[in-house]
């Protein structure tokens, strides 16, 4: 498992570094406006799935409501983003989410956000 450190946007810009993973699982340090970038180089479909840690809730009105993991398609060749991530139902308790890739063959990823 990577951790792979977060890239902050600016009014100036940002010149983006992408990462080869070298684990399909790799985690970030979440303050709840990170997302993930992904550039999908490979001839299939790469999928990203961010974990959440509290999978349910009970709420008086509403009863149990349930939270599923965050899971997005890239297709080949392609570039997707997934993300933001509520802190609450994604981090672990060492403030940092955890996402599986189906595979890191031509795949890099970048974590962003907005600063």
């Amino acid at each position: 498992m990577a951790l792979i450190a977060s890239q902050s946007i600016v009014e100036d810009g940002l010149t983006v570094t992408l990462t080869a993973p070298g684990t399909v699982t790799n985690t970030f340090t979440n303050t709840g406006k990170e997302f993930i970038l992904i550039e999908n180089s490979s001839g299939g479909e790469v999928t990203v799935t961010v974990t959440t840690v509290v999978t349910s809730v009970e709420n008086n009105q509403y009863g149990i409501l349930a939270k599923a993991n965050a899971v997005k398609g890239v297709a080949a060749t392609s570039t997707g983003l997934i993300g933001t991530f509520a802190v609450t139902p994604y981090n672990g308790t060492d403030g940092a989410v955890s996402f599986t890739l189906n595979t890191t063959t031509d795949v890099k990823v970048a974590i962003l956000y907005i600063g």
